[in-house]
């Protein structure tokens, strides 16, 4: 049985692991007779060879773009082992750029606790899930959108949109048109958590404006796929 869950025509997810100590986020998949897209591509090259495996038991053509919701490197961090080009936000790869850059590996993780100690759950996370820091590198997108970018994949339009918020300034969304399927990433998220202050909440406002009658399924980066009802009742509870 495949590991992929189909959510409509086309649209599949690579689910994240619930356990939330793994910090594996869910990876869209999107199948047409010729196309492959994934949508984030998993928190390292472990999880990303195993979609591939996915995509073999399917049959799917051979991966055309990485499409990243935003920078954080549990979204990011698999993609060198597709070997396509990766679609983001300006924003995403000038920060992708920058986290290049660094020395990656367990002493420079280490290092960067001591330097900041409220970042030690997610860098001990990204220490669990990189088993090889010599071969490992991160893709920075070579398309990059300010506003809105289209994909047309045979019969599937893909709309990548940037919204922003206070998860990640550059986080965008991404619809599968006809599909009627929506990809959050963690743009309505709180921000990280070492940059969560007490009151932070969800961004309710984005959550009203991403809800539309042109959608039926929701994915967000961390959570089971939800309905349009399902997705609006979180603003409705803030509400209430």
């Amino acid at each position: 049985m495949s590991a992929l869950i189909q959510l409509a025509q086309h649209v599949y997810i690579y689910p994240g692991d619930p356990d939330p100590n793994r910090t594996q986020p869910n990876v869209g998949v999107i199948v047409t007779p010729n196309h492959t897209v994934l949508i984030d591509a998993g928190n390292s090259p472990r999880v990303a060879r195993r979609v591939l495996l996915a995509l073999d038991e399917l049959h799917a053509p051979p991966i055309n773009y990485v499409i990243y919701t935003h920078s954080h490197w549990d979204h990011v961090f698999g993609a060198g082992v597709f070997s396509v080009p990766a679609i983001g936000h300006e924003l995403c790869r000038k920060q992708l750029v920058d986290t290049a850059s660094k020395p990656w590996s367990q002493a420079y993780i280490q290092e960067e606790i001591q330097r900041t100690p409220a970042r030690e759950a997610s860098l001990k996370a990204m220490s669990r899930a990189i088993e090889d820091w010599r071969s490992f590198h991160i893709v920075v997108p070579e398309i990059t959108l300010s506003r809105l970018l289209r994909l047309y994949l045979d019969d599937l339009t893909l709309e990548i949109e940037h919204v922003g918020g206070q998860h990640a300034p550059e986080s965008v969304v991404v619809r599968a048109v006809e599909a009627r399927v929506i990809f959050l990433g963690d743009c309505y998220y709180p921000p990280p958590a070492h940059l969560r202050r007490p009151n932070d909440t969800l961004d309710w406002e984005l959550i009203k404006t991403l809800s539309s009658d042109n959608l039926d399924i929701y994915v967000d980066g961390h959570n089971p796929p939800r309905t349009r009802d399902e997705f609006r009742q979180l603003a409705l509870e803030q509400d209430s």
